[in-house]
């Protein structure tokens, strides 16, 4: 059967809700997708999720994955509406043809920007001198987040699909919805019943 990995609870001072996981929406959000070429998806009618708790724990050591009972009853209901608007019907874990799972991560990144030509310097040297233009540094470091949805044949154990979206934190969207359009276009390219597989 599949085991339950321990997701970590939140650390001292970071109190991240899943909120924090997609930023403003000046920041899109960033998807794409992989998918085993031998797995038979018209063979697929049923799903469910891989245990009560379907949040899988990241590499330790690797980033936050915290995220609130809310949040966490957001992506289940979000993942629900997705899939049965695709044809698949939700049953025990037992039953199954498709079994599902989720990863939350978060990674600092830095971004580094230059502004050409904001001020000239006069040098002297070898004997001459001469001008240019400075480009002054912009350093700024940010959150990125990122939500993965990981579909295993149930038959088999092996994962058969997976997908994910990425997003600059920030605390300025609404959690529900932004949540419903990082799961929507995650799933966008998911097979449907009665089509082929989306190539990645």
């Amino acid at each position: 059967m599949f085991s339950q990995q321990s997701a970590s609870g939140p650390r001292a001072g970071a109190r991240v809700s899943w909120l924090l996981v997609f930023a403003a929406c000046a920041s899109p959000i960033h998807t794409s997708h992989d998918s085993d070429p031998e797995a038979d998806f018209s063979s697929y009618r049923t799903w469910a999720w891989i245990s009560e708790q379907p949040l899988i724990g990241p590499t330790p050591g690797v980033g936050n994955t915290y995220v609130s009972p809310l949040d966490d009853k957001r992506i289940r209901r979000a993942v629900d509406s997705q899939l049965a608007g695709k044809g698949y019907r939700p049953t025990t874990l037992q039953d199954a043809d498709l079994v599902v799972s989720f990863t939350i991560g978060s990674e600092q990144k830095v971004k580094v920007t230059d502004t050409p030509g904001m001020s000239t310097v006069y040098t002297r040297g070898y004997g001459y001198g001469s001008w240019y233009g400075s480009s002054p540094v912009n350093v700024r470091t940010y959150t990125e987040g990122t939500l993965a949805l990981q579909f295993f044949e149930r038959e088999s154990q092996s994962a058969v699909w997976v997908g994910w979206a990425s997003k600059r934190l920030s605390q300025q969207d609404e959690s529900e919805e932004v949540l419903d359009r990082a799961v929507a276009m995650i799933l966008e390219p998911f097979p449907s019943r009665r089509q082929p597989v989306a190539a990645p």
